[in-house]
């Protein structure tokens, strides 16, 4: 989900605790799904499943329109099912169409989905230093476009037959009348728009299995927000007023849930890792549901080696570095510095003067940013090379097709989905259409095979 926090590199320069490396996720922290207006219903799409691998360390992906309260149906957006619990897990709910984002970090879900639980509050003490009262701690967590605002809470998280125990999550009050509202400048962060509810967030939850362990780092642990929102408070109350920005330390920031979890009898290494997301390649006008796999830890089992032939791609882990956490992608004689894939983001998005953006019906295409509707209908064709800065140099092809055309039908899932955002003119989000029809691995930092800076591979 292209979160503010990594897109403008609010923790540039942070330090993570385990590696004197970066914190918050500077490079890929994402969930940006550009809205399509609605698909359309003249066709009726097949369903494409990719079934493998399996084991007690993968889960089903499914992309499709959306959870129910979702009316409009969703466009290109990965979802899971994740089970929380109270601690102990002694009470459980099972939550479905949890986003699944490689560009965050931690769990968010809704509150109405495990108020039967009564979580614990994370509570934070009072701080002589930083004048700052005891109380709840709350996060601003915006998005590129949007953001979300709730308390943090402690659980035990279960995904296929992983479990992380006591993890702080999020929880978005989707409630009439939330107790607490959002100050005005964690709105500000989130330009305006605050996803409270499924309707708005087009799922029930966000799960980021980003690169970083936990959300943020030592600028949220020491509390230094200048220059930069608010990302975490305590509030003593249910008054807004009297929230105040607050240091939090970085076991108490959302965490995720992947770092965490824990060897089980048959396989006493972790798969604690990183994470593989393998999607099925799809028809040229896509898919009306496609199901793949989610893969928790890399080469900790039988299931999860790297393969023969796949190449691997580091960021930049330097944090003084403007491209920190970023690759570069080349496409013609436009350079792109600030590259990252991210299946938060629903499309390939990148700036292409040549690629027409006069789209007829597609929602929200204008002449300065939108969907990409190649002229006369028929699909453009690219060539990229995706680079490190360890001499790794990639060769990718991928084509755009007419949204016009996508949306005219009654797919959800594309692998030939791009358009342009107004992001920055050297951004470059492979998004997930770059997901079908290959298995992409993304490490997470400090963890086995990442302690020398977390990587992509596929």
């Amino acid at each position: 989900m292209l979160t503010l926090c990594a897109r403008l590199g609010l923790l540039l320069g942070a330090l993570l605790v385990l590696l004197s490396g970066a914190g918050c996720g500077g490079g890929s922290s994402s969930v940006t799904t550009y809205s399509g207006g609605g698909l359309g219903t003249g066709s009726v799409a097949s369903t494409v499943t990719q079934g493998t691998p399996t084991g007690i360390n993968t889960t089903e992906v499914i992309v499709d329109a959306g959870p129910a309260s979702f009316s409009l149906g969703a466009a290109n957006i990965p979802y899971v099912t994740v089970t929380v619990c109270s601690l102990n897990a002694a009470n459980c709910v099972t939550i479905d169409h949890v986003f699944l984002d490689t560009g965050s970090y931690g769990l968010r879900v809704l509150k109405s989905s495990v108020t039967s639980l009564s979580l614990p509050p994370v509570l934070l003490a009072a701080d002589q230093q930083l004048n700052t009262p005891a109380g709840s701690v709350v996060e601003c967590y915006p998005f590129v476009l949007g953001g979300v605002w709730g308390p943090l809470a402690q659980a035990d998280v279960r995904i296929a037959g992983e479990m992380a125990r006591a993890i702080p999550i999020q929880v978005i009050d989707d409630t009439a009348g939330a107790s607490l509202a959002a100050p005005a400048d964690c709105i500000a962060a989130a330009g305006g728009s605050l996803f409270s509810s499924a309707a708005s967030l087009q799922a029930n939850g966000i799960l980021g299995i980003g690169m970083m362990p936990f959300d943020c780092g030592l600028t949220c642990a020491s509390g230094s927000y200048a220059g930069f929102h608010v990302q975490y408070y305590v509030c003593p109350d249910s008054i807004t007023a009297h929230c105040q920005a607050a240091a939090i330390p970085t076991q108490q920031q959302v965490q995720n849930p992947v770092a965490h979890f824990l060897p089980d009898d048959n396989n006493p290494q972790p798969d604690n890792n990183g994470t593989i997301i393998s999607l099925p390649a799809l028809p040229t006008l896509g898919a009306g549901v496609a199901k793949g796999r989610l893969v928790f830890g890399i080469g900790s089992r039988s299931n999860n080696q790297i393969s023969p032939g796949v190449k691997m791609l580091s960021v930049n882990t330097n944090p003084s570095s403007a491209n920190y956490l970023y690759f570069t992608t080349t496409l013609g004689q436009s350079v792109f510095s600030d590259s990252y894939i991210d299946s938060g983001s629903n499309a390939y998005f990148f700036n292409d003067a040549s690629i027409s953006q006069s789209c007829k019906s597609s929602a929200g295409s204008t002449t300065q940013a939108g969907w990409y509707c190649p002229v006369g209908g028929a699909s453009v064709l690219r060539s990229a090379s995706l680079a490190d800065s360890l001499g790794n140099i990639i060769p990718v092809d991928f084509s755009i097709a007419n949204a016009d055309l996508l949306f005219s039908g009654s797919s959800t899932a594309f692998g030939n989905l791009g358009g342009s955002i107004s992001q920055a003119p050297q951004t470059f989000v492979w998004g997930l259409s770059f997901f079908f029809g290959r298995s992409v691995y993304t490490s997470i930092w400090g963890q086995a095979l990442s302690v020398n800076g977390p990587w992509n591979a596929f």
